[in-house]
């Protein structure tokens, strides 16, 4: 499609045309290659999947599947889902994917006896995939909370064949070539800074551009040297790239990444930057920022965000008025689910669009969320920040990891317990939490340990981390998912403590446009619904204080507590 079809052809796409598209054996193998299972003796197949798209996976006429409208059903209280149906034989099935548009979630398969009434063994021969029992109130998907409202009679009781909602774009060719509305260039944008070493020496400074640029420079310099000296106080660094091929970006296929990892920096200072992609011969606007003190001497502030991931311009509103009210916030710490679409760029661009704003002048630390990865690997998350290598040696660098700020210790975990199993973390974790003698320790990551409403709970890891963060007295818990605002009282083995005594807050935001319905566990101590936040949290290291206030969009203040820990002591709340 790529080399056939212009970019407007590859733009306007339809599950029909891209089927046409399609020569007869590739045709046959994307109707035989998604779900593979075997049955241990004649079957009756159904095949169930939300018809509110408009979609029919084509594969169901060509394997001569029957239309069953007397027994579609509802998932979810409003996805119809459309039944067909076809006898088998005893041995193999191979059934195709899900669709050509990426809407669909996969199709659910259901499998009758042809006759007798004893029931049909399904094995699967996927990895990962299971066999529930049919039922009203059951759990089509592995990883999602959709559930059957109603089931005829002929489904009810059927072993049911489930994958992951997640699996959706598997086979997505309708809207999988994009346009990004902020192509690069020759110009350097998309500036951000993140920490690969030490937050009082050293710093990473990452921008973007198109592939004509080969060679981009740096100057920095401590900004009281840049007004004492001038230009002789200038140090300049060649940065290196990395690129980023995307077919699916038709106007922007090729990008560069530019980076350079300043060490050696002065602690407690502020330092201002540029960079120039033209050989020296022009330069950005210089940025500034300020080097951490290697003792807790100095008080300082930071920012948590809950999910951007729908309405960015709103979100880059948000923190634009963020930086606005605290322009020395030290960095932002963001709880997963930045973008909606993790596998495509121009979703990235729009959120570095955005972010770059405030982020050029405020680290960005940011946590793993499920739509970052979108069911598959983070490629793009893990490809476009620089993040130290200090994470968990089971998993890819960046997708855990760990900063010390003065006396704030930061572990950033990887929620995603459906794509990596929380125990992977759990050594590492309480190693890292064992070994800081810091005066505060927070943890940030994606999925909440207690949801703010039924239906998405997330026991996995609590079952895993819990116990390690009481025992390393873990402070506050950052987290996000869940598209509300929620705040526990200190909680301690699952329970909330006796007064006095030191507990782990829990805290679930969101910065983004999406919301959901809130149904407050006993132990909350706050919530509020459709509501766009940010928090800001300022560290006293001299009185051994952390004030923390969230902050809706309107600037009003809507929460807020303090902590007090002085140097050996435990928290007192």
């Amino acid at each position: 499609m790529s080399v056939e079809l212009s970019p407007a052809q590859r733009i306007a796409l339809t599950a029909e045309s891209a089927a046409e598209f399609l020569s007869r054996d590739e045709r046959d193998y994307l109707a035989t290659s998604f779900a593979r299972f075997e049955v241990d003796r004649p079957a009756t197949i159904y095949v169930a999947f939300d018809a509110s798209y408009g979609e029919t996976p084509f594969w169901l006429t060509d394997l001569r599947f029957t239309r069953r409208a007397e027994l579609d059903f509802v998932v979810d209280e409003e996805d119809p889902y459309h039944v067909w149906s076809k006898p088998v034989g005893a041995g193999q099935v191979n059934l195709g994917v899900p669709s050509l548009s990426g809407e669909l979630k996969p199709y659910l398969v259901f499998a009758g006896a042809a006759e007798g009434e004893m029931p049909v063994n399904i094995t699967p021969l996927i990895t990962g995939v299971d066999v529930q029992v049919a039922k009203v109130g059951g759990l089509p998907f592995i990883d999602d909370n959709d559930y059957f409202n109603t089931l005829p009679k002929s489904l009810a009781g059927l072993p049911v064949l489930r994958s992951f909602e997640s699996w959706e774009l598997v086979s997505r060719f309708v809207g999988y070539f994009r346009e990004t509305r902020y192509p690069s260039s020759a110009r350097p944008d998309h500036l951000q800074l993140t920490w690969q070493g030490d937050p009082a020496t050293s710093a990473t400074v990452q921008w973007r551009t198109d592939n004509s640029v080969s060679e981009s420079l740096l100057w920095m310099a401590p900004k009281s040297q840049f007004l004492a000296r001038g230009a002789s106080a200038l140090r300049r660094k060649v940065a290196t790239y990395t690129e980023l091929h995307s077919l699916q970006v038709v106007n922007d296929p090729v990008v560069r990444l530019h980076r350079v990892a300043l060490d050696g920096l002065q602690p407690a200072t502020d330092y201002l930057y540029a960079v120039s992609t033209d050989m020296g011969r022009s330069w950005t606007a210089p940025r500034e920022f300020r080097t951490a003190a290697n003792a807790p001497v100095e008080p300082f502030s930071f920012v948590y965000l809950g999910d951007p991931q729908n309405g960015l311009d709103r979100w880059g509103q948000l923190i634009r008025q963020a930086d606005f009210e605290f322009p020395h916030a030290r960095f932002y710490m963001i709880a997963g689910d930045l973008i909606d679409h993790g596998q495509e760029q121009d979703n990235w661009d729009q959120f570095f669009h955005e972010g770059s704003s405030v982020f050029d002048r405020s680290m960005v630390v940011p946590a793993l969320g499920n739509h970052d990865s979108h069911g598959g690997h983070p490629a793009l998350y893990l490809k476009q920040f620089a993040l130290p290598g200090n994470g968990s040696d089971k998993l890819d660098p960046g997708r855990t990891y760990h900063v010390t700020y003065q006396d704030l210790l930061v572990v950033v975990m990887d929620s995603n317990y459906h794509l990596v199993e929380p125990e992977l973390q759990a050594e590492w974790l309480d190693r890292v939490l064992g070994e800081s003698d810091a005066r505060w320790k927070v943890v940030i990551y994606h999925h909440p340990f207690y949801a703010s409403r039924d239906g998405r709970d997330n026991q996995p890891l609590r079952d895993a981390w819990g116990a390690i963060f009481d025992k390393h007295h873990v402070d506050i818990a950052f987290q996000g998912h869940d598209h509300a605002y929620m705040r526990t009282v200190p909680m301690r083995g699952n329970e909330p403590v006796a007064a006095g005594e030191q507990g782990t807050i829990y805290l679930v935001a969101v910065s983004g446009t999406k919301m959901y319905e809130q149904q407050l566990p006993e132990f909350a101590a706050f919530g509020a619904v459709n509501t766009r936040t940010y928090q800001v949290i300022d560290v006293d290291p001299i009185s051994g204080s952390l004030e923390y206030r969230a902050i809706d969009d309107r600037g009003d203040v809507i929460d807020r507590f303090s902590l007090t820990k002085p140097a050996g002591v435990s928290a007192r709340r």
